[in-house]
């Protein structure tokens, strides 16, 4: 009976042993950070380059095109002086012509060279060489094999360890009078986002013919565009850098600040080559000199690179617009697949898609009798195609004064009063709460000529709101004759005495998004506090003493 009880307990230990081992085993198996944890950096180029190029992305140096065994050799007996920063490669799917041999990623090297260097046995050769690697996708197919290929390296513990960041770059935006197919930005961004998450995602722009023949309006980021890449980039929370031709750069500067200022990591690439003709040269300075130096790197052609060099690179102070400390952000869930938030900038916030994010101002409303202001520009930018449908004419920018902003729990606000500036010009203050006192007007409209940009005020003094509302010229636009419009609204004070708080919005549709490119919230101002209150008190206290 003894022996019978331990043999079972014996049994019983040794199953259970091997069940918890298939467990772990299981577990690691389907682990993604398995094998990765101590194995790959998340740093971004930017950082790793922060002392080697002395925070200054115009002495990085970049080797093109090393897609051969030569090309490697090359770069092992490169002199000290010309040593390279970043490795670059090419690579795509090898064709066969027999069925029964399977594709396989391989770099693409000149015609000329027979011996064609695979993508495993590339990557095998630079992980050596302690540099940054970037690797170019040339089509849709090849990226899901190579980033397997990158998975299983981090995975293999016999595999040289990327020490160093891992660029993974493609060209995802069809460019006019393109001679190359674009990579679906989606499959790209979703397979990287999911099998190498610790890579720098680098997006960009088709090749293109006779560049320098293209018209100008081709020759810039528009603000319609930047909202389009932000559908691939917002979300991620990998690094993320844009490879931009040095010529649109010099056309986009208000944009591409936009996107440095952005609450993420973000940076930019700035490159150019013989097409590239830059006639003013002062916004690519001003770029350079607005941001932090590191934040952009420079793979120019010489000519150029000799210009910005001779140029000052001395920090500029400019003005913020929006501060980042002082807005919270609060989405919902949409039911729709496109992009619907708020993306936050320094230069300002965004709001796309669907109305289902909020701004939530963090500044605690004053007491009576201080008053608040929120002021800002809003930039209407309807999506493309749907200029001439009939939008919604709710659409536009919605600022709500609530007492509690504790209750809100969805994105329709009611029971507030309502600030309202429209896409189409209209104007009005909406009070709901006032509809128990009859004494109360419920409402203020105005009208606005029709414009893409509305610079607006907003003054809770407590017992009244005004708004004032004016057209204004958007970014480069032709400066146009400004009309101005005021409304107010008496509106019931509040019992505790505070006035109240602020929360931003989106109303509408998605049909019509907006930039918020400018938007304050100021501080407590209260006459009790101002050199003109203590003048007058001073005054009256003097007189009584005299008579």
């Amino acid at each position: 009976m003894i022996l019978f009880s331990l043999i079972f307990t014996f049994i019983c230990i040794t199953s259970l042993t091997f069940n918890l081992f298939l467990f772990y085993v299981t577990y690691k198996l389907n682990d993604k950070n398995y094998g990765r944890e101590m194995r790959a950096t998340r740093m971004s180029v930017v950082d790793f380059w922060k002392n080697e190029t002395k925070g200054d992305g115009l002495n990085v140096r970049v080797a093109h095109g090393v897609n051969s065994w030569p090309d490697l050799v090359d770069q092992l007996h490169e002199p000290f002086l010309n040593k390279s920063m970043m490795i670059e490669g090419d690579v795509f799917m090898q064709a066969h012509r027999r069925p029964r041999h399977r594709a396989v990623p391989v770099m693409k090297a000149d015609t000329k060279i027979a011996d064609r260097i695979t993508f495993k046995e590339w990557l095998r050769e630079v992980a050596t060489m302690h540099k940054a690697i970037k690797i170019n996708f040339r089509s849709n197919e090849v990226v899901r094999p190579v980033l397997q290929d990158l998975y299983a390296n981090q995975a293999d513990p016999s595999s040289p360890i990327l020490q160093y960041p891992v660029i993974l770059h493609a060209n995802v935006f069809r460019s006019p009078r393109s001679i190359e197919n674009e990579v679906d930005p989606t499959t790209f961004v979703e397979k990287a986002k999911d099998l190498f998450p610790d890579a720098t995602l680098s997006l960009g722009w088709t090749k293109q013919s006779n560049f320098s023949h293209l018209h100008p309006k081709f020759k810039k980021l528009s603000w319609r565009q930047l909202f389009h890449i932000l559908e691939y980039i917002s979300r991620l929370e990998q690094p993320v850098m844009l490879s931009v031709r040095l010529s649109v750069a010099a056309h986009s500067k208000e944009q591409l600040l936009w996107l440095l200022g952005m609450d993420q990591s973000i940076s930019l690439l700035l490159w150019s080559d013989s097409d590239d003709h830059v006639t003013n040269w002062t916004p690519i300075i001003e770029l350079r000199r607005s941001t932090t130096k590191n934040r952009i790197l420079y793979d120019l052609d010489p000519k150029h690179r000799k210009i910005l060099q001779t140029e000052s690179n001395d920090p500029l102070v400019s003005t913020q617009t929006f501060s980042l400390q002082d807005w919270q952000a609060v989405e919902f869930s949409s039911s729709g697949s496109q992009l619907s938030t708020v993306v936050r900038s320094e230069k300002g916030p965004a709001f796309l898609g669907e109305p289902t994010a909020l701004l939530l101002s963090k500044i605690p409303p004053p007491k009576f009798p201080s008053e608040q202001k929120i002021s800002g520009k809003v930039h209407f930018l309807p999506k493309k195609g749907v200029e001439n449908l009939d939008l919604d004419e709710n659409s536009g920018v919605s600022i709500y004064l609530m007492d509690k902003v504790q209750d809100i729990d969805s994105p329709k606000i009611k029971d507030s009063l309502e600030v309202f500036i429209g896409y189409d010009g209209k104007i009005k203050i909406t009070n709901s709460e006032s509809k128990s006192v009859s004494y109360y007007e419920t409402k203020s409209i105005g009208q606005l000529p029709n414009s893409d940009c509305y610079g607006f005020e907003v003054t809770d003094l407590g017992w009244r709101v005004t708004l004032d509302a004016w057209t204004t010229e958007c970014g480069d636009q032709k400066s146009r004759k400004r009309r101005k419009v005021s409304i107010e609204l008496d509106t019931p004070f509040q019992k505790n005495r505070n006035l109240r708080n602020v929360v931003v919005s989106k109303k509408g549709d998605s049909a019509v998004d907006f930039l918020l490119e400018e938007l304050r919230h100021s501080s407590a101002f209260s006459i009790c506090r101002t050199p003109l209150f203590f003048a007058v008190v001073s005054t009256l206290f003097l007189m009584i003493y005299l008579f």
